[in-house]
């Protein structure tokens, strides 16, 4: 009985540990700079590196490879464009880089947007597309296991639990208390997701998966905008041929810089008419064999059909993490009119969404119904059941 009331103790004390230790932090980096201030130093973070390889493909492709050629031609984009602004960089070679040490550097810069940049792997090899995180609380259980995946990379630190006041990567604990850091900068880092999102699916073809919000440590201490971005899927093995190939790498670092320029125009006043941006010209083998690897995304899209469930149409624009799509995962939203629409999931399967729908009616969205997307075009279930069986 002592035992038990001894552990009851020493589990109370250190949430109060934690709590104290996040609010001592939030206090030591408070903002001082204005919020519309211009843009003059970026830091872009290459995620995992060194014995951290991240995800790994089916065809052994290494997340932190990709992730770290994808950010040193984002970065010198940024350098051959806007002569005025400060690239920094976490890595520029397979070393290993702490997540405390990283944040860290963007604030010794005094950095004014924290780009991250990283790959995303599940146990689906179905799924594809691109998302941008950024940090604030949610409690959504995919978006959660996205950000554990990620802040897992802290095990191979030898102090974590003392550099990060005693945070288990595997606890929820945790996660609301860290999303404190961001709140000053919460709006700008979801504009900026959002351009990023916008230039992935117009520019690059990549599936949209939306802007999402995650505790992700890598964000935790950051006193400035910041996202975090996961280019594709590696466990997809179409995506991952993608994303391996430099045609893919070149597509992905053109798009984040199109969507930085978007916001350097807003923040200088810097428009850029004819931006420099990189060529797939030149490469090997374009004519023949890179351009089948070139059309493997757009490919995918056109082939893959997947269902959502249409759960609500309101007149008020709700956030995706409103209380009132608890419990819900994937949300996304449309305008029709004077109306915002809502679909929560994506199946691949017709009998997969059907039983998700039954799922999501026992939630209380009891006039919810199946919808179905080719390419990101609705189609009617008819068309996608006779797609299926192509």
């Amino acid at each position: 009985m002592k035992n038990k009331i001894t552990q009851t103790i020493i589990k109370i004390v250190s949430k109060i540990t934690l709590i104290c230790s996040v609010l001592l932090l939030i206090g030591i980096a408070t903002p001082t700079k204005m919020l519309a201030g211009p843009i003059k130093v970026v830091v872009i973070d290459a995620g995992h590196g060194g014995h951290d390889p991240g995800a790994v493909g089916k065809s052994n492709v290494y997340e932190k490879n990709v992730n770290l050629k994808v950010a040193l031609k984002l970065g010198e984009l940024i350098e051959s464009n806007f002569k005025d602004i400060k690239v920094v960089y976490t890595r520029k070679t397979d070393v290993f880089v702490e997540l405390k040490k990283r944040t860290q550097i963007a604030n010794e810069n005094h950095a004014d947007l924290f780009i991250s940049i990283h790959c995303n792997s599940v146990n689906n090899s179905t799924i594809y597309g691109s998302e941008t995180f950024v940090m604030s609380p949610d409690n959504n259980s995919a978006n959660l296991a996205v950000a554990q995946k990620e802040n897992a990379a802290i095990l191979y630190e030898s102090n974590y639990k003392e550099d990060y006041a005693g945070y288990d990567p595997n606890s929820t604990d945790a996660y609301i208390l860290f999303s404190l850091y961001q709140n000053a900068y919460l709006n700008q880092s979801i504009k900026f997701a959002s351009k990023i999102q916008e230039e992935f699916r117009t520019n690059t073809k990549l599936v949209d998966r939306g802007v999402k919000q995650a505790g992700f440590l890598v964000l935790w201490r950051t006193t400035m905008p910041s996202v975090l971005v996961e280019i594709g899927f590696l466990s997809n093995p179409k995506e991952e041929a993608f994303l391996a190939s430099e045609k893919g790498q070149n597509d992905i670092a053109n798009s984040l810089f199109r969507a930085f320029a978007q916001l350097v125009k807003e923040k200088n006043n810097i428009s850029i008419e004819t931006p420099i941006l990189i060529e797939n010209n030149d490469l090997p083998e374009n004519k023949e064999d890179e351009n089948k690897d070139n059309k493997i995304v757009s490919e995918q899209q056109s082939s893959e059909v997947v269902f959502r469930i249409q759960i609500s149409c309101l007149r008020e624009n709700k956030k995706t993490n409103d209380p009132i799509f608890k419990g819900l995962e994937n949300i996304r939203m449309w305008e029709n009119g004077k109306y915002y629409c809502y679909t929560a999931g994506e199946e691949t399967s017709y009998e997969g969404a059907t039983a998700l729908l039954e799922k999501i009616k026992t939630m209380g969205f009891k006039d919810a119904f199946i919808t179905a997307y080719k390419n990101e075009e609705k189609i009617s279930i008819k068309e996608a059941k006779e797609h299926l069986k192509q």
